[in-house]
Formats: structure tokens, sequence, C-alpha cells
């Protein structure tokens, strides 16, 4: 898909809404691209938040996202869809790759200043992008690996060097006068996809032994992980190589390529179309004693359908427990309810109102964590 060119009619609703928010506050919406190129349609706007686009209720213009997952969303949207975004207080220059790798269509970024409009961006999905960003992934990690300062300055400079690539990802997109459409809701033209909902009871001793091993081994606090499979009896098995992460993450694209060869493709295409639908994330938990919360719950169910298993342990490397949340829609209505409060904190006028959105934030946290499962390791 080649895009000649946005509707100036769409930049400038995006750019009056972004200013009418103020605040810092950016806006988002899905752009259709005609036969000739252009951005001619978009559904209708949503509000970005504390955690800036609320990406369900994004999804949730253009496809129905009750009881869905981010991945199950996605795979809704149209062949000719993009991801259409603001920019307060900057232009419109790209230089990440991570949305157009997280959605896998192409992203335009529009640049707001005081005086309106600041330049339109645009960056495709392109294969050496997410290859970029597996090797963003893996450099980000090398610091925890090095002995030396002189090692790490090495790190840093490459690091540096990469940065300076990311500059070229981006290009300017025109803007060109059409006429006005109604926003459109509902577009989706692709049929049903959904990820089965596997139930989990067990965990192969074996594999958490081997993992818990590894955890020990490299130390430092920093988790480890791997792609298992659930079995006809819910028990998790081997699937995976174990990928080493950073202190309390394992980036998605690591995670993945234990399994799967991720070359070349984004993470919508390697979590819809190479990971497999028993798949079940295993990590680790150093220090802690397996229970999870809310970012174990976006990083696996949450973004991926798949069920996401913690093991706990100590420096000695004894296995404390395990537990595991699975997509469920008790789930699902939490991630909702977190994408709403993040929108209704900018309309609090009292304090009273705020402490009242930030202390169900903090219970949102307690009852994601209360979705943990204890589960048997044999």
């Amino acid at each position: 898909m080649h895009i000649r060119g946005i509707a100036r009619y769409i930049v400038d609703r995006m750019v009056s809404r972004t200013r009418e928010l103020s605040q810092g506050r950016n806006v988002g919406s899905i752009g259709l691209v005609n036969e000739e190129g252009h951005i001619s349609h978009m559904t209708p706007m949503v509000d970005g938040g504390l955690g800036g686009i609320p990406l369900r209720s994004l999804l949730a213009k253009i496809t129905r996202m009750e009881h869905r997952s981010l991945i199950e969303g996605m795979q809704q949207l149209p062949s000719n869809a993009v991801f259409l975004t603001t920019r307060p207080g900057k232009t419109g220059l790209i230089t990440d790759v991570s949305g157009v790798d997280f959605f896998g269509i192409p992203i335009v970024s529009i640049g707001v200043k005081e005086q309106g409009s600041a330049g339109v961006g645009l960056v495709y999905p392109k294969a050496e992008f997410f290859d970029l960003s597996t090797e963003s992934e893996r450099l980000n990690l090398e610091t925890l690996t090095v002995n030396t300062m002189d090692a790490e300055k090495e790190v840093l400079r490459r690091s540096h060097q990469m940065e300076l690539q990311y500059l070229e990802v981006g290009e300017e997109l025109p803007v060109v006068d059409m006429p006005e459409a109604p926003a459109v809701e509902e577009a989706s033209d692709r049929q049903e996809w959904n990820i089965p909902r596997k139930t989990v009871m067990a965990l192969d001793r074996e594999l958490a032994e081997d993992l818990i091993r590894r955890s020990v081994e490299i130390g430092q606090g920093r988790e480890v992980a791997t792609m298992g499979r659930v079995d006809g009896e819910g028990r998790v098995v081997a699937w995976g190589e174990i990928v080493a992460g950073g202190i309390g993450f394992v980036p998605s694209r690591l995670l993945a390529s234990s399994a799967v060869d991720i070359k070349g493709r984004s993470l919508r295409y390697i979590y819809s179309e190479m990971v497999s639908p028993d798949a079940v994330i295993v990590h680790t938990h150093p220090g802690g004693t397996g229970v999870m919360h809310i970012g174990d719950a976006h990083a696996g169910p949450g973004s991926w359908g798949r069920p996401i298993v913690a093991i706990g342990h100590d420096k000695d490397g004894h296995i404390r427990g395990a537990t595991v949340i699975e997509a469920t829609d008790d789930l699902f209505r939490l991630a909702d309810e977190e994408e709403h409060l993040n929108i209704k904190f900018f309309g609090a006028k009292t304090p009273e109102e705020e402490a009242e959105i930030r202390n169900r934030k903090f219970g949102i946290a307690q009852d994601y964590t209360g979705l943990c499962k204890p589960i048997e390791i044999n």
C-alpha cells in the first residue's frame, strides 16, 4: 500500500481536538486509504490519557473489542487501515518504530504547535524496521551483561548510533484538499479471528527448574522466559528456548524469538501468524513467589491473548510458587475500565474526584493481581 497524501480536513480535525484538550494530550484515530492512495476517511477520534492513546478504545471504533485481547482486535483492522496520532509540542517527525512494529500498519504522526499543524510524518511497516526493533531490544539488555566501564561505554555508543538510524525511518506526507466525510465506524472487512482460550492447571517441573537455573545463573534480578505450550490436560510443557530479559521485563520480540523466527516480521504478524494458539508465556520472578501484577497481565493475555505464567524463586534457586493469568472476560473488563479512568482523570474538577479516580486505579491494580491463579509444578 502506497500512501500519496492525507486529507486536510482530517489533519485539521485532529489538530483542533489536540489543541482543545491541551495539557500535552494527544488524540488518535484509524485512517482509511482510498483507491487513489489518499487517507480520505477516519474513525471517530479517541482522546489520549495518562498512558497516551487508549488502544482498546481506538480499536473499538472499528471493531468489537468485548472479550478480545489487543492482538485479536488488531487482526480485525481493515486492509487499508493506517494509525493516525498527533504529537503535541512536536513536529510530525517520526523517530521510533515501536508503533509500526506493534500494529504492522503504516503510522501517521501529525505535529501540533500553538499555531496549528507542524508537519505530517509517515512510517511504513518494513522488514528492516522490525529487525531494528529486535536489535534495540538486545542492545538495551547488553548493559546488564558488560563487566567494565569501557564495555558499557561501547554499548551506549552503539545505542546512540542506533538513535541516529531512527532519524531516517520516517518521511513527510503531503496534505491534500479533499471533500470532508463523516466518521467511519465498525469498518472491519476481516473475518472473525480469535485465539482459543486455554485453562492452565500445571507447569512441567523440568521446564520450571531449567528456567530457575538460568535465572539464578545470570543473577542481578533479571527475568528469564520462554514460550511453552499447554497440552490437553492443561499442563504447560516446553516449546521454545530460554531467553534472558531485563530486570522486571522480557521484551516481546525477544520472547517470541525463543520459539519462532522473528526476522523481518512485525509483532502483530509474529503473535497472530507464527506463535501457536496453544502458546503460554512462562517467565521467572526472582525474589518473588510468582504473584503477578498489572504489567504481567498487559504483557501476556492483555496484548497477545495467551496465558502468562510466573515462577517465583529465591537467590539460591528454591521455587516459592507459580501462578497463571489467563485470557478472561474479567481481565478485558479491567483493561477497558483502566483506559476509561486514564481519560476520566483529566475531567476531575475537585481533589475529591481525582482521589476517587486514583483510588480506583489502585483497586484495578489489585484486581489484576487477584486474577493470579496458583498452579501445580509437577
